[in-house]
């Protein structure tokens, strides 16, 4: 009988550590998962970002090809905008609104709208596009905070690719 109760209590602690140890794998298996999601979700972040600065970058690049165009404005600092560019910036806005910040976006769309020059329908099929005063201004300083965006979001990347995984710990 008595090795009977030593069997069973052998059994017993057996399945409990079997359990435990099923647990604490199951847990580092989810913790594993949920940063290899957080670290694919910091990398789209900062894809998107740096594409959108490169688009920004395109449009204030496009300012030399249209310098004829600008002959009947006074500021240098103008800024030109083809109707497509202008789409093309909301929807991609829209598109990736997960993972852009949309008070920044929010923000600067209302201070390049109060910045738009009143064309006839003439003119802006003429031109292309609309025409903001001081808007080049307004896009570099967009294209300089999506770079430090952008290095923000590496820094970060970087943090949490330092952290070690262990099972025994309960946060990421």
């Amino acid at each position: 009988m008595e090795i009977f109760f030593v069997g069973m209590a052998g059994v017993i602690v057996g399945a409990i550590v079997t359990a435990i140890a099923f647990n604490l794998q199951s847990r580092y298996d989810d913790r594993k998962e949920e940063r290899r999601r957080q670290l694919e979700h910091k990398v789209k972040e900062i894809e998107i970002l740096i594409l959108l600065n490169k688009k920004i970058i395109e449009i204030l690049e496009k300012r030399i090809g249209t310098m004829d165009k600008y002959v009947s404005f006074d500021v240098f600092d103008d800024c030109h905008i083809t109707v497509d560019d202008y789409i093309y910036l909301q929807s991609f806005a829209a598109q990736n609104s997960f993972y852009l910040p949309n008070y920044f976006l929010e923000e600067f769309f209302k201070k390049i709208a109060t910045r738009r020059v009143v064309l006839s329908p003439e003119q802006v099929v003429e031109v292309g596009g609309y025409t903001f005063k001081g808007g080049r201004v307004l896009m570099e300083n967009f294209s300089d905070q999506l770079k430090e965006m952008v290095y923000e979001r590496k820094v970060q990347l970087q943090k949490m690719t330092d952290k070690p995984m262990t099972y025994f710990s309960n946060t990421l």
